[in-house]
């Protein structure tokens, strides 16, 4: 499985984990592997590790990091962790207003009842939010059960301003005596913005016996709301299909038009789709079945330590564009049908984009400000070019900054210098996709991933046989 540190994801809340494997009865015992060689260069970067005994029930947590804490991380840390101690007395203040407010309610009230009026009639304090079944969300009180009541009764109301995302798909599958690989949580607040760093995990996986588990992920926003979703982990033999052995496709889109006002040149513009033929692609992965992976259980099988279903696939969408996020984003809400949208963290309106928070999209670094012309002239011409390692890093630790996460990277224009590669490790992140051309693999670079674009201008029968074989 993947072991990581990840300043964004709750490390602590995920502790709460707990996880069950074999292990060899002997110490020089050899685990089967369907790709000796892919395993071998997973050992030798330090991320496989032994399965436990089946009676060995423990926390899950990384035995040592992937990728070293870079100094600036530490600094990001003694912030987060002032910014917090800020909101936990704003949030005592707040409380401690809310009890004054009570008790002057139920004065009143008291009053009304000595002189025999109608009393006073609170408002109802009812929930919401989004989701499905497998994928629930909500808020609830914060504290005792007094405290939910003091709530209650000054008025505070379930508004639905949290949003959270599971990582992949909320039903989750593990082949029996293989790792469990927790795909995490996003979060998003409308008034905080992205709050993935607050997300804690808890729940039990044993991958030694066939069954149904459940992880719960839970939030609490500055205002003291809580917010709570859950996956469901299937621990199988077996899956439709049965697993992959010839690579995955990672779907690349870009923008998104209305069929009925399609806009000039969509016909033959290549990197528009429409959503009626967006809608018959999504149709058919539902239809057929199809598993939509989280980026740290993709990150494990390209490592060689994990099997997804063969009908596995990813859908990406790159720029944020408004299209993306006016007409995709209720498809795939429609459909229930989890994507990745890479976004420049340096525009403008980068947390207007955000505030398109769904159940169903993560947001993902496409850069800070790394989307402009450089000078070199190399590639496509992007500014890429112009940097080293360590300022390539700089930057995708200014858009981690902004998303709260390093979970994945979309180089802009598919620019791929010498020196990035190395400077997105250094960020921290587990993946990085190019625009190359092409399926993801056990043994691939996880810093420089293939994708497959899809075209707007080819008919639904491309698309299923990029689908199922990799090739349009």
């Amino acid at each position: 499985m993947v072991h990581r540190e990840n300043n964004y994801r709750g490390r602590a809340g995920r502790d709460d984990i707990r996880v069950s494997r074999y292990v060899p009865e002997e110490p020089g015992e050899k685990v089967a592997s369907s790709a000796d060689g892919t395993r071998q260069h997973a050992q030798q970067h330090g991320t496989h590790r032994r399965r436990q005994g089946a009676s060995d029930v423990r926390v899950l947590r990384p035995a040592e990091p992937l990728h070293s804490q870079p100094p600036a991380r530490a600094e990001q840390a003694r912030s987060y962790a002032e910014r917090h101690r800020k909101e936990r007395r704003s949030r005592a203040v707040r409380m401690g207003v809310l009890i004054a407010v009570a008790c002057l309610v139920a004065l009143v009230a008291g009053i009304i009842a000595a002189r025999g009026g109608v009393g006073l009639s609170l408002p109802d304090v009812g929930g919401s939010g989004s989701g499905d079944a497998s994928a629930s969300q909500g808020e609830q009180g914060t504290g005792s059960q007094g405290t939910e009541q003091v709530a209650q009764a000054a008025g505070v109301q379930n508004d639905g301003s949290i949003v959270m995302t599971l990582g992949g798909s909320a039903d989750t599958y593990v082949k029996r005596g293989e790792g469990y690989v927790d795909g995490g949580c996003y979060a998003h607040d409308r008034a905080d913005g992205m709050i993935t760093d607050k997300v804690t995990a808890s729940g039990e996986v044993d991958t030694t016996t066939l069954g149904d588990y459940t992880v719960t992920y839970t939030v609490e926003d500055s205002a003291g709301m809580v917010a709570t979703a859950t996956r469901t982990v299937h621990v199988v033999d077996d899956v439709d299909g049965g697993w992959d052995e010839d690579g995955i496709s990672v779907f690349m889109y870009h923008d998104v038009y209305d069929a009925a006002n399609p806009p000039e040149g969509a016909s033959s513009d290549q990197n528009l789709i429409s959503t009626t033929l967006l809608d018959q692609q999504l149709s058919w992965l539902n239809e057929n079945g199809y598993y939509f992976p989280s980026w740290a259980e993709v990150r494990a099988y390209i490592e060689g330590g994990h099997s997804l279903p063969a009908k596995s696939v990813v859908l990406t969408f790159d720029d944020g564009s408004e299209g993306f996020l006016t007409y995709a984003i209720p498809l795939l809400e429609s459909h229930k049908i989890p994507a990745t949208s890479f976004v420049i963290c340096s525009d403008a309106d980068i947390q207007d984009k955000l505030n398109y928070a769904s159940p169903y999209v993560d947001f993902q670094s496409h850069s800070y400000d790394l989307h402009r012309a450089g000078t070199s002239g190399k590639g496509h011409g992007g500014r890429i070019y112009d940097l080293t390692s360590d300022e390539v890093a700089k930057d995708l630790e200014q858009s981690a900054d902004v998303l709260k996460t390093s979970d994945a990277f979309a180089y802009p224009f598919g620019d791929v210098s010498d020196a990035a590669p190395s400077g997105v490790e250094q960020a921290g992140f587990l993946l990085a996709f190019t625009t190359q051309y092409g399926q993801v693999h056990p043994g691939d670079d996880p810093m420089q991933l293939k994708r497959m674009r899809i075209f707007g201008t080819y008919e639904l029968g491309s698309f299923e046989y990029q689908a199922a074989h990799g090739v349009g």
